[in-house]
């Protein structure tokens, strides 16, 4: 074969390899002319691979591109090989993540007479980065307020389990109840909602899953949310395809749904209009989903926020208007009922807020609620090794009718329950050194299957892993009298496998 066809033929064959490779590849010489472009790097403005070779870099490279890549030439000017990572607008418009690749083509002496020029685009792999980063970030979090809402929930077990008695106390002075029991009742209380936003962002907070019919919740919902809207914002239902059911505590999806309107709302001071969809997708292989989105025709979510949005205590409002919990409650609710959310700014303006959320079985029906017990009273064992909460405790019972036996933890509790044959139930705590109100709860119920055990907790009990197959009541701190005597009487025998 004559040399000239030969070369003909390996730059052919080039020319093949190179655009079969998913990157992008070219040439450049020292005063920056490209002399060689394969088709991928080629199609990443807008042009075809000859149309760029003779063109300067400031010719069609995005200029903040240029002067970021400016310092990294210079060093592989030097003869070093270098690489970056930089962003770049594609023809197309979009803004993408590439890391590049410069090599030098030196001669044996150092000389440098051009680049090899190497550009990945890494876009996805740095959103998947960031979103484990995030991921992280937000458990961590979680963990931190989860801890945080199990201490303060303790103290608000001890605080109202000592206010509400005096609430009810007929010998308290009318004034005193008025001016400094109720307001203090009311803080209490508050502080349990808050704690409880806190283990809903964490993921921690007690559900109650049931079959719920979206339709119809959503038909509940928007009943009652049209009363909370002013007149200049509209709210619509859109549905779309075969009904279903979910799977999912009710209240706590018209709370989600709740805090979702209220954001949208005050995106659009001066009005506009809040829709929820709803669809059926198919089903994968995680299992059935029900798609429910509200969009908003505000100004939509700034890039920057965007990424910080679910995060506790991050807002955009003004000081005093907002306590950056709403939307973390949301994703925490979301992700502890096994689905996913996912928010964007829609084209046509405003933003749009995406739940996915798992659906019910066919067939499948709601648990049913414990037999309720005789009424009654009698010996019941309080386990918690805080000495103030168990002595709460203790009084409530106390003033219920009961009559109350304490211990500190676990082991001693037992030695109670196998030498007290009158005891009735058992009242523990989930998180105690040593010995787990579960592990007690377990042994208990081996050694007294009649008992009945009920289990209190600052955190889900649901959601710990050591729980095993114990179907237990879990009563949430903070409770009030009224709640304990319910749980108790209600509480089927412990009847262990």
């Amino acid at each position: 074969m004559p040399l000239g066809a030969a070369m003909g033929s390996a730059d052919s064959r080039l020319r093949v390899i190179t655009d079969a490779l998913p990157v992008g590849i070219a040439y450049v010489d020292q005063d920056k002319i490209y002399r060689f472009a394969n088709q991928r790097f080629a199609a990443a403005y807008g042009l075809g691979p000859e149309a760029i070779i003779g063109l300067h870099a400031d010719a069609f490279i995005w200029r903040d591109a240029m002067v970021l890549g400016d310092p990294f030439f210079e060093a592989a000017h030097s003869g070093r090989a270098v690489d970056f990572i930089h962003p770049a607008r594609h023809a197309d418009g979009r803004m993408l993540t590439v890391r590049t690749f410069l090599r030098p083509d030196a001669t044996p002496d150092g000389a440098v007479h051009g680049f090899y020029v190497c550009s990945i685009n890494v876009t996805q792999q740095k959103e998947a980065e960031a979103a484990l980063t995030q991921a992280q970030k937000m458990d961590a979090v979680g963990q931190l307020a989860s801890g945080i809402a199990h201490d303060f929930n303790n103290l608000l077990a001890i605080i109202l389990g000592n206010l509400l008695p005096l609430r009810d106390e007929d010998r308290v002075d009318p004034h005193v109840l008025e001016e400094y029991i109720a307001p203090a009742i009311r803080a209490a209380e508050q502080g349990a909602r808050l704690t409880s936003r806190l283990l809903a962002m964490a993921r921690k907070q007690p559900l109650r899953p049931e079959r719920i019919d979206v339709e119809d919740c959503l038909a509940d919902f928007l009943r009652l949310m049209r009363r909370t809207l002013p007149a200049t914002i509209g709210l619509s239902l859109d549905c779309r395809g075969s009904a279903a059911a979910l799977h999912i505590d009710r209240a706590q999806l018209e709370t989600a749904l709740l805090n979702l309107c209220l954001n949208a709302r005050d995106a659009m001071p001066d009005g506009g209009d809040i829709r929820i969809e709803v669809d059926y997708p198919p089903a994968t292989a995680r299992g059935r989903f029900v798609r429910l989105a509200v969009s908003d025709t505000g100004p939509g979510i700034d890039p920057a926020a965007r990424a910080r949005i679910f995060e506790p205590f991050f807002t955009t409002k003004e000081p005093g208007k907002g306590t950056g919990l709403g939307l973390g409650m949301v994703w925490g609710f979301v992700r502890q009922s096994r689905g996913t959310i996912d928010v964007e700014n829609r084209p046509e303006g405003g933003a749009r807020f995406t739940m996915l959320l798992p659906a019910a079985e066919p067939g499948e029906i709601a648990e049913p609620e414990p037999r309720p017990a005789v009424a009654g009273r009698g010996l019941v064992l309080v386990v918690d090794d805080n000495h103030d909460l168990r002595h709460t405790v203790r009084r409530q019972l106390a003033g219920l009718g009961y009559a109350v036996l304490e211990a500190e933890g676990g082991a001693e509790a037992l030695e109670l329950v196998r030498g007290v044959p009158d005891l009735r139930a058992l009242v523990t705590d989930v998180v105690m050194p040593g010995m787990s109100g579960f592990h007690l709860a377990r042994e208990a119920g081996r050694l007294r299957p009649e008992l009945r055990i009920v289990l209190m907790t600052g955190f889900d009990a649901a959601e710990r892993a050591d729980r095993g197959d114990l179907a237990l009541p879990v009563l949430s701190k903070p409770f009030d009298p009224r709640e304990l005597l319910r749980v108790i009487e209600a509480a089927p025998a412990a009847r262990p496998d």
